[in-house]
């Protein structure tokens, strides 16, 4: 039987990834970092606390896999929604 708060989770993670893309987790000056730069690559930028299931290795994770990384955010991004949803030369380009 699944958990009903995985089940939550998942949901809840699956959602956020239909709109935004993961990108990865980052802390302190490398977060500011990356932030900025993806803001002035055009994109829109959501920071979510990054929990110990967000790590790639699973032997670095706490006995919690829900617990809070302190300091720590994944970095999600999309394109910034423009008013006019025409193609612009650049957009062409791509």
């Amino acid at each position: 039987m699944q958990n009903p708060i995985q089940s939550e989770e998942s949901t809840a993670e699956e959602e956020l990834l239909n709109r935004w893309t993961k990108q990865f987790l980052a802390s302190g000056a490398r977060l500011r970092e990356a932030t900025e730069s993806y803001e002035s690559l055009g994109f829109e930028v959501h920071l979510k606390p990054a929990q110990a299931k967000d790590l790639a290795c699973s032997e670095c994770q706490p006995p919690q896999p829900s617990a809070t990384l302190e300091g720590w955010y994944v970095i999600y991004t999309r394109r910034k929604q423009e008013r006019d949803s025409s193609p612009t030369e650049e957009d062409e380009l791509w």
